[in-house]
């Protein structure tokens, strides 16, 4: 079987992007900020020395939720990242909590920046620094609201200078040391409870780790993008902070180091000429630049998200003309300019840490519900290992650090989940539609299981894009083409398809028709003409099934089966393989988005099913051949397809006999009375005298 998959059209949203640089960009820019550039005097003020080992200790805690945000977001890749994750896991009103606390987490992180940029900007300028802030969001704002790919870029251009320059930095400054005038001997100064409060302290530098789940849906081939790119982030700043911090400590006098908002400054001025400092200020405003536009990108998506599940007003759940949703930048613009102008640097840094790891425990603990509700649609193109203990620690470690940010961080935190609790009760609980699957794990709650999550999932993965093993292609060739006649309902069209994927999948034509059912997973395409459904259902086989019903005089989708009474042309019935469901979902997005176009109308008006199949498949050809003794055809009975020398460009895709369409594998026999199924390049397929020539010569 030859392998292949192709990329076909996605349907309307947000656009998808970004790719592997960028994931890694976002990331890296929305950590390297004021963690780096502002925080470590703060930080060594508290812990002395150890506040380098806390730095270290804080990018190893954030390894579990790192990993478990990359599950997450490439089961569910769409905008709205922890809060799309916890409301469909918990339901909607732990989710508004964690919509509101990540967006919280995102906005106090990057007002952070801010007065890290006044911090530097004063070096140089004498300017009122709150004012100067302001116009920076004002600034940022403007450029998310153009687009995400122009604010992408932006932040590959920052993020490029930045590592640049702390290269140089660091390479000039560890040699020295163990020379400086900073102090290293006595290294836990503070005790043991100093390293472990600036933990919790110096973990608002990691908060970036959301804000690439936020932009999922933007995210192209998010199953490899996703992880790697997240992985890179975490490790190249993780080892940015300890080094940079190490060389803070080690050259600059305590007395100084910790009354400096800008040390990685002081400390280049020792190790540096006089330009090298220069860059290094420069690099510092790069790095606040980069994130504070990576993170208006990630917070605006939080607002939009919220709004799509009715528990935020319509309003912000709206895109511009440049795709993007800009009343959901406007809003996060404005709550960081309130943040600047409301509250001082370590207790933003605290507060913002709090609900940053309030966030990375909650979605920790997503990933124990999700994989225990059993929904067959939860398909993550990568998954955490050491699951669960790798969560549950994440869970503990993360909540302890809470306590010891001590009880301003922790009223603050505790104050914001009882506004988002009394939200939810008068705004947001009798609008919002969305159950969790925490009710999937207690099936006793019988009335509380939200069957629609299991089609919502499924059509979340489904934008994915297909990967090269998928074997779209394959699919189509091997799929069965029944029409009905007018009169037939829902019901009868099930049979029908049961009827012939009971043959392939050798499970009976009830137990069939039952799966579908039970599913939920059918979804409607938006085309006025030619209108079509696609129900997914997975059984216990190898290999993936599908069956095209034509019904030319409509049929009618009941609730029961997961429709608004719409009136479809064509079903597409997708028999998967219990055991890769993230590959089926794919392949049902892939069929869904080449039906979002004219393909559908194709479809519905083709003659022949060679025609309804070339409708399906990008710029091939299929032709189907029968394989009879008196004709020449009869040249290939008795082959072995791997024997068969097929020309370039051409691939033998199926076999149908006594009713069963089979795989091409390299060891089936061909036999009398089957018929081949050929791909290949359009308007080159040969005829039936010459088809022979094609596979055999």
């Amino acid at each position: 079987m030859n392998e292949r998959g192709a990329g076909g059209p996605l349907g309307a949203g947000l656009s998808r992007s970004l790719g592997l640089r960028h994931v890694f960009v976002l990331s890296t820019g929305a950590m390297l900020s004021s963690g780096l550039f502002l925080l470590p005097g703060l930080a060594a003020a508290d812990a002395g020395p150890s506040a380098v080992l806390a730095y270290a200790l804080a990018g190893v805690v954030a390894v579990p939720a790192m990993l478990s945000v990359a599950e997450l977001s490439t089961a569910m890749p769409r905008a709205g990242g922890a809060y799309y994750f916890l409301v469909r896991a918990y339901g909607p009103a732990v989710g508004t909590v964690s919509g509101m606390a990540t967006w919280l987490s995102l906005v106090l992180k990057d007002a952070f920046a801010l007065v890290g940029m006044s911090a530097y900007l004063n070096l140089v300028l004498d300017v009122p620094a709150k004012p100067l802030a302001i116009v920076l969001i004002a600034g940022f704002t403007v450029v998310n609201i153009v687009g995400t790919r122009a604010s992408a870029l932006v932040q590959m251009l920052l993020v490029g200078f930045v590592l640049a320059v702390m290269g140089w930095f660091l390479a000039a400054g560890l040699p020295q040391v163990g020379s400086g005038d900073g102090n290293l001997d006595t290294f836990f100064a503070e005790g043991a409870g100093g390293l472990v409060s600036v933990i919790g302290l110096v973990f608002v530098s990691y908060g970036g780790l959301t804000k690439v789940a936020s932009a999922a849906e933007e995210i192209n081939d998010p199953s490899r993008n996703i992880p790697l790119g997240m992985g890179l982030a975490l490790l190249v700043s993780t080892a940015l902070y300890t080094l940079g911090v190490l060389v803070a400590v080690a050259v600059v006098p305590p007395a100084r180091l910790h009354d400096d908002l800008a040390p990685i400054y002081t400390a280049a001025e020792d190790v540096l000429p006089t330009a090298g400092a220069v860059l290094v200020a420069a690099a510092a405003l790069a790095a606040f630049s980069s994130a504070t536009n990576a993170g208006i990108l990630a917070a605006s998506r939080y607002p939009l998200a919220m709004s799509r599940d009715r528990l935020l007003g319509e309003r912000l759940g709206r895109l511009n003309r440049f795709n993007i949703p800009a009343w959901g930048v406007v809003v996060t613009g404005a709550g960081m300019a309130a943040v600047v102008l409301a509250l001082d640097v370590a207790a933003i840094a605290k507060v913002a840490s709090a609900f940053v790891l309030l966030t990375l425990a909650l979605v920790n603990s997503a990933v124990l519900v999700l994989r225990a509700s059993g929904i067959a649609s939860y398909a993550p193109g990568f998954t955490a290992p050491l699951f669960p203990y790798l969560q549950l620690a994440g869970i503990i470690v993360d909540l302890y650090l809470i306590v010891q940010l001590g009880p301003v961080a922790l009223l603050l935190t505790g104050a914001s989940v009882v506004v988002a609790v009394l939200w939810y009760v008068f705004y947001g609980r009798t609008r919002s539609m969305h159950g969790g699957a925490i009710y999937h794990v207690f099936e006793r709650w019988g009335r509380l299981v939200d069957r629609g999550l299991d089609r919502e999932l499924s059509g979340a993965v489904q934008s994915h894009g297909v990967r090269a093993g998928d074997e779209y292609p394959g699919l189509i060739a091997r799929a069965a083409v029944v029409s009905i006649p007018e009169g037939t309902d829902i019901n009868e069209a099930a049979v029908r398809a049961s009827e012939v994927l009971s043959t392939q999948t050798r499970v009976d034509v009830a137990t069939v028709t039952d799966r579908f059912l039970e599913s939920g997973s059918l979804w409607i395409q938006p085309s006025e003409q030619h209108p079509t459904a696609t129900p997914v259902a997975f059984f216990d086989t190898d290999d993936d099934y599908l069956v095209i019903v034509r019904a030319a005089g409509g049929i009618r989708i009941p609730a029961a089966w997961g429709g608004r009474d719409e009136q479809v042309k064509a079903l597409f019935f997708l028999a998967g393989c219990s055991a890769e469901p993230g590959r089926v979902l794919r392949l049902a997005g892939e069929l869904a988005a080449y039906l979002h176009s004219d393909r559908a109308e194709a479809v519905a008006e083709a003659a022949f099913e060679a025609e309804v199949k070339e409708a399906l498949l990008p710029d091939l050809s299929i032709g189907q051949y029968p394989l009879m003794p008196e004709l020449s055809t009869s040249a290939l009975i008795g082959r072995r397809v791997g024997a068969l020398t097929i020309d370039a460009g051409f691939f033998l895709e199926a076999v149908s006999r006594e009713g069963r369409v089979l795989r091409a594998e390299a060891d089936l026999v061909l036999e009398a009375d089957d018929q081949i199924t050929v791909l290949g390049p359009p308007n080159s397929l040969p005829v039936l005298d010459d088809v022979v020539g094609v596979l055999a010569d």
